[in-house]
């Protein structure tokens, strides 16, 4: 018993027990790590929310800023050009374009280009589009084109729409490189044109008056904004999405460049539509956010600051606003906004990596401790199945004892008596046992019990139950048995016993016989004490016949 004892503390195979504990690990790990998920997640994404709130607001002035510094710009540009319009030195040319007139007509167009440094040409063509002066900004000075230098313009689109609009009105060309000869100037010159018809004091169209405003440093401004931002990814586009400014600068100019593929468009499908349909808004993308809003540098009506008058302002024509159209439009790439969240940072990194760690270290002690705690349970189930086993087995023959064999008696008698089905009992003793006690001592008595027990246990059925209820008394129960089949399986048993031979250990064998006493559930009979009892009877009956013989309960005849 103490050796069975012992092997039960041993656990199980070390590869049983590293899985296992390996898959309560896991499912530790996992609870716990998606129960703290849930619960940071809405935190977190809520934090992450306001991250987000905090660095749109930080654009908010770059937004403003821009649209501002354009819109001034273009107030100043067209306030310089509407100025040299009404001046007397232009409108006393026009009504009389003699030579003195038009050098002196020369010399103020050279001032202004050399003093305003931004109007890379400044023109006077007549009725057919033919150049009649132009002074070009070169190192800074105007320059006048000498007559044979100078060009028709009649087929550029600047020209053909001035003529189409009514007098007064000041037309503004869209923004794109300039063309000399036929070709983009190098290098890029991006440019709007400014022009408008005049006409002489009889009310006669007399020429066309251009500018050509450099718009390169409102552009540099305008990136120099966009630098002072988080992504630095600011941009302007015209109003096909194509870009007059982009933080890649070989991204610009695409239609004029003939780059069909470089338009926000391409880059951005999913973000286009809306940024094209709305005049302002913010658009959240897996990618990132887009802020943009509408520029409309000609518009002073909806937004118009104090030093912007109004009713001052030059009258310009429909087409003018279409030209210039354009949108602002800030990008914060989705990895701009991770590197200003917590998680992201070396800090959150670490706090993260160490909360991993200890939910590890909780998960693998939980584990240890789960698995040795089902272990001791499974351990202690073992050992009470070894103590109830040793509480109901014959430690010398392995079979039921007699209390455990009356247990199970008593069951099998309830069931046969409920369904009304045969049942039979059998007690067996062996003959002349204690001779072979005397004569061979008790180790060999205890070797032909072992023998007796075995060559019963074999003979009967599964559902047979067999005990040893005594020094060498055995009983059997033969539950579904009735009676002449019962007296078969005694006579087996019997003559099955006979012929079993136990060897000696010095040599030589000896053998032994058994009697049997047999009866069965009847009415009268229906108490397990009571069967066994008669089978007793019917036992000293078959010695009292001889011995080896199986014997079947009689009732005595009352005297």
């Amino acid at each position: 018993m103490n050796q069975n004892l012992a092997n039960t503390e041993t656990l199980p195979p070390n590869p049983r027990l590293r899985h296992l504990t390996l898959r309560y690990f896991f499912a530790f790990f996992s609870t716990i790590s998606l129960f703290l998920f849930s619960i940071s997640l809405p935190i977190y994404l809520q934090y992450v929310q306001g991250i987000e709130d905090q660095l749109i607001a930080q654009e908010e002035t770059s937004v403003v800023a821009a649209r501002q510094m354009i819109q001034r710009e273009m107030y100043e540009q067209l306030h310089i050009f509407d100025m040299v319009v009404k001046s007397n030195i232009l409108n006393t040319y026009i009504n009389d374009n003699s030579l003195e007139n038009q050098l002196r007509l020369e010399d103020f167009f050279t001032s202004i280009s050399t003093s305003f440094h931004r109007f890379d040409q400044i023109r006077l063509l007549d009725n057919s589009g033919q150049e009649k002066i132009r002074v070009n900004l070169v190192n800074g000075q105007g320059v006048l084109v000498a007559a044979n230098e100078l060009q028709n313009k009649a087929d550029r689109y600047y020209f053909n729409s001035v003529l189409q609009m009514p007098a007064g009105q000041i037309y503004v060309s869209p923004m794109d490189l300039n063309i000399e000869q036929g070709a983009i100037e190098l290098p890029y010159k991006p440019t709007l044109r400014i022009s408008t018809r005049l006409y002489n004091e009889q009310g006669e169209a007399v020429g066309v008056f251009v500018i050509n405003y450099l718009a390169e440093g409102m552009l540099k401004r305008f990136r120099h904004l966009m630098t002072q931002r988080v992504s630095q990814q600011g941009m302007l586009l015209n109003h096909q999405g194509y870009w007059l400014s982009n933080h890649v600068r070989s991204n610009e100019w695409g239609a004029d460049l003939g780059k069909p593929d470089h338009t926000f468009a391409s880059f951005y499908p999913k973000a286009w539509p809306s940024i094209k349909a709305n005049n302002s808004g913010i658009l959240e993308m897996d990618s990132g956010i887009f802020r943009y809003q509408a520029i409309e540098p000609l518009n002073y009506l909806d937004d118009q600051p104090a030093h912007f008058r109004l009713e001052h302002h030059p009258k310009l024509s429909k087409e003018s606003f279409a030209n210039t159209r354009w949108k602002l439009v800030i990008f914060i790439p989705q990895e701009v906004i991770n590197q200003h969240t917590f998680l992201y940072q070396p800090l959150g990194r670490a706090l993260t990596a160490l909360i991993l760690l200890l939910i590890g270290v909780l998960s693998f002690f939980a584990a240890s401790y789960r698995v040795q705690q089902k272990f001791a349970v499974q351990k202690d189930k073992e050992t009470r199945l070894i103590l109830e086993k040793q509480a109901n087995i014959d430690a010398l023959t392995g079979i039921n004892n007699r209390r455990s064999f009356y247990e199970q008696a008593e069951k099998a008698l309830k069931q046969a008596k409920r369904k009304d089905t045969p049942l039979a009992v059998l007690m067996l003793d062996a003959d002349h046992f204690k001779k072979v006690n005397d004569k061979h001592g008790h180790a060999i008595g205890d070797l032909v019990l072992k023998h007796l027990a075995s060559t019963i246990k074999s003979t009967l059925r599964d559902v047979d139950l067999l005990g040893r209820v005594g020094g060498e008394e055995f009983a059997v129960l033969l539950p579904h048995t009735p009676l002449e089949e019962a007296q078969q399986v005694a006579e087996r048993l019997r003559s099955n016993l006979a012929t079993c031979q136990v060897f000696l250990p010095e040599g030589g064998s000896i053998n032994f016989t058994v009697s049997i006493g047999l009866t069965h559930l009847t009415n009268e009979a229906q108490q397990l004490d009571n069967l066994m009892q008669k089978a007793d009877l019917a036992l000293y009956q078959a010695k009292e016949q001889g011995r080896n013989r199986v014997a079947i309960y009689q009732e005595m005849p009352v005297v």
